[in-house]
């Protein structure tokens, strides 16, 4: 009686698998995909120009007759810059680009980069690191999957320079200057003596073309689309670090409607998503860097890049309180393990042979 127990139980499995397996045959998925932010940035232009593309070349090779309808949605045609997270969670979009710097009450411990300036100025090495925290560190990969959302392939853009209206020979100079810098990244003024102004890409000409702001702390990258530099011609690489922050992802649900071996693609595309990302940021980076040098040699007045040595850019660091632990005694107070998420980051960076700046989680 037992065997035959045994026997009817698997033969019934079986016939659940393949009854699956007939459903998704040849099965039409229709997904929208979407973004706060224009083609025209990498992070988003990637998902467009490679991570659809090779999703659907893929699938296709599979032939079981699956078929990708795609929608396109991007420069917030759909949802803006601080609903990214909710916009994928609650199925506007399917798949899209968070942006996690923005979502610091749903993803306090993905803002760990923030807190931890300078420790690599390599956006495609953040980024593979962080691909393999939000899989392995449990802490992360919660902050995803408990926002109705499954990671696909982290964000990172490239180093933060300084643009002034003032020469930047050391971290003194910035004593008594008003600089703009975006959201939370104004912590890395403290300890420089400046003041710190709120502001975004969008502000930033007009902030120091008024004089509201002398200076703005900023990516490359993001400033030679607004020419900042026509009101900012000191431009001083001070190699403050790139960070992390966001990712491509689905919808949980979504992402259980699909069948596991479109899954399977879809997680490996989503991690050439990171590693074509890091080429096109740092081929803006150095394309914005080369076009600064030629352009500025002919504007009025000229522009100055001024590269700091690392006694100049530690002595920044070293002059900031530590933020970091500021970071881990805030969100353990919560219930949060900052503390273990700070270490893993740290750690997996010296891993890769990375020295940071500062050791920020040997300082707690």
């Amino acid at each position: 009686m037992w065997h035959k127990y045994v026997m009817s139980a698997c033969i019934a499995s079986c016939l659940t698998l393949v009854q699956a397996t007939a459903a998704h045959a040849g099965e039409t998925f229709r997904l929208t995909v979407g973004a706060s932010h224009p083609q025209v940035l990498p992070w988003v232009g990637v998902i467009s120009n490679h991570f659809i593309p090779e999703v659907t070349r893929r699938v296709e090779a599979l032939g079981k007759g699956y078929n990708i309808q795609w929608q396109e949605a991007y420069g917030g045609q759909l949802y803006k810059a601080n609903a990214t997270l909710s916009s994928v969670a609650d199925g506007i979009v399917d798949i899209g680009w968070v942006f996690s710097n923005l979502e610091g009450a749903k993803q306090p411990l993905s803002q760990v980069t923030i807190y931890t300036p300078a420790v690599t100025d390599d956006p495609a090495l953040m980024m593979e690191v962080f691909n393999e925290l939000n899989e392995t560190v449990p802490a992360l990969k919660a902050e995803w999957e408990q926002n109705n959302l499954v990671f696909l392939g982290a964000c990172s853009g490239d180093t933060y320079h300084m643009f002034t209206t003032f020469p930047l020979n050391s971290v003194e100079d910035l004593d008594g200057r008003r600089i703009s810098a975006p959201g939370v990244l104004a912590s890395w003024m403290r300890g420089t003596g400046s003041v710190a102004v709120n502001g975004a890409l969008t502000t930033y000409y007009t902030d120091l073309q008024t004089g509201l702001s002398e200076g703005a702390l900023s990516l490359t990258s993001g400033v030679m689309g607004i020419k900042l530099h026509e009101v900012a011609p000191y431009v001083t690489k001070v190699n403050l670090g790139s960070t992390y922050f966001g990712a491509l992802a689905i919808n949980k649900d979504t992402w259980g409607r699909l069948p596991e071996d479109v899954r399977q693609i879809m997680k490996e595309v989503g991690r050439e998503y990171s590693r074509k990302l890091g080429e096109a940021v740092m081929a803006n980076y150095h394309n914005g860097m080369k076009t600064l040098a030629e352009e500025g040699a002919r504007a009025t007045p000229p522009v100055q890049i001024l590269d700091w040595s690392r006694e100049q850019r530690l002595a920044w660091i070293n002059a900031m309180p530590n933020i970091a632990a500021e970071w881990v005694k805030e969100n353990e107070a919560k219930g949060l393990p900052a503390r273990e998420v700070l270490s893993a980051y740290m750690n997996a960076m010296r891993e890769q042979g990375v020295e940071p700046l500062r050791n920020w989680d040997r300082e707690l």
